[in-house]
């Protein structure tokens, strides 16, 4: 990372947030100017949903680390609960408890797992989701469900950032289904995201037409 970059992140971000080949930022709003300024630097983005530190950014890259973007929100009136790409989805999985309910499909977590990995990696179930709000890699907010900033038309961005791996855009929060706890819960279907190897070149243009995304899960 040049100085003139680490200098606009660390503007964006906060001094604090920059470290290294990595920058921390705490809202969507961040993790958009940052995907600008790197966009306008000609600088390739990594995304990971854990802490930066001890993760090293690829040769040329900046690592965006959303770790710090973790609310968890449960609504009890829609049955849903929305949650940062940063939040652990264990952390996800007992405030839904507390109020006696559960991510509807969802076996239990085992171990630490975030809640931008589970859908990268597509750990989740497609019927899981029921909104996901994201950044493209040159700048701009996408979202279906909630409180939608912008559809993408002819996409189902659900299913289409479910199991992506980083390749297509930065994951910020997503929304999940819930059903009561004591409903037994139908057999979790394989993940219906897009399947590993087989994204396609038209839809990676579509969504990173400038290549900037360096694929980290």
């Amino acid at each position: 990372m040049d100085a003139a970059l680490r200098a606009r992140l660390a503007e964006i971000a906060g001094t604090p947030s920059v470290s290294g080949d990595s920058v921390s930022p705490s809202t969507a709003e961040q993790v958009e100017q940052v995907c600008l300024a790197c966009a306008e630097a000609g600088t390739r983005i990594a995304v990971t949903s854990s802490p930066a530190e001890g993760s090293a950014a690829p040769p040329g890259a900046v690592l965006v680390s959303l770790s710090g973007i973790d609310p968890v929100d449960v609504d009890l009136d829609r049955l849903v609960v929305r949650a940062g790409a940063g939040a652990g989805l264990v952390a996800v999985e007992q405030a839904a408890a507390k109020v006696g309910l559960a991510i509807t499909g969802k076996a239990a977590t085992v171990g630490e797992v975030r809640v931008g990995t589970a859908v990268a990696r597509g750990l989740v179930s497609r019927r899981a989701l029921t909104g996901i709000e994201a950044v493209l890699p040159g700048g701009g907010r996408v979202a279906a469900g909630g409180a939608v900033l912008k559809d993408v038309a002819g996409y189902d961005l659900i299913g289409a950032l479910l199991g992506s791996e980083g390749r297509l855009a930065l994951v910020t929060a997503v929304t999940f289904r819930l059903q009561p706890t004591g409903v037994a819960a139908a057999q979790a279907a394989e993940p219906a995201g897009v399947p590993r190897g087989v994204l396609g070149d038209a839809l990676e243009v579509a969504f990173d037409p400038q290549r900037l995304l360096a694929a980290r899960s």
